[in-house]
């Protein structure tokens, strides 16, 4: 698995998580519990956190298959990015999940890490990015809108005790 670093204009910092760091994973989404309980309707267990490092979409490998730490200039981690390259097609990338601080959203880290997500990915042969924004996250919706995500489709999906309406969202980032 390739091993990223970016420094981010505010100082902040993208580098690769692995298994080890399950714990300061399982802090960041105890803080993130409002995402979980609107989203799943339960507080984030452990196994949600393995799953951001085990579950793969079918017909991937943990090779193509990024989790990313969002990390304050005093290492301490604020968010998360599950991404997967070339699903559900060649050239189309999966968020999976970007996970903010409580405290830390609505400063502009979202677009900042999102900005240098997509020029790697580009550089890597991403011609767009593609996420899931269950219809109750307005300000989801709204966040991902904002950076030129259109709808394409929707889905019924269910989670762990919610079933929810998924936005199918995409970024081109060429035609």
């Amino acid at each position: 698995m390739q091993t990223i670093n970016f420094n981010l204009v505010n100082g902040y910092r993208v580098k690769s998580l692995c298994t080890d760091d399950c714990k300061i994973v399982e802090k960041l989404c105890e803080k993130c519990s409002d995402y979980y309980i609107l989203h799943d309707g339960v507080l984030p267990s452990i196994e949600d956190v393995n799953g951001i490092f085990m579950v793969l979409p079918p017909n991937k490998s943990y090779g193509d298959k990024f989790v990313l730490g969002i990390f304050t200039f005093d290492n301490k981690l604020v968010g998360i990015v599950d991404i997967v390259r070339d699903f559900p097609t060649v050239g189309e990338w999966m968020l999976g999940l970007m996970l903010i601080d409580p405290d830390e959203r609505g400063r502009g880290i979202g677009k900042i890490v999102h900005k240098v997500l997509s020029e790697w990915a580009i550089n890597l042969g991403a011609k767009s990015f593609r996420i899931g924004v269950i219809q109750e996250n307005y300000k989801g919706i709204k966040f991902w809108s904002g950076l030129g995500y259109r709808k394409i489709n929707e889905v019924d999906m269910e989670f762990t005790a919610k079933t929810h309406i998924v936005n199918v969202m995409r970024l081109k980032f060429c035609d």
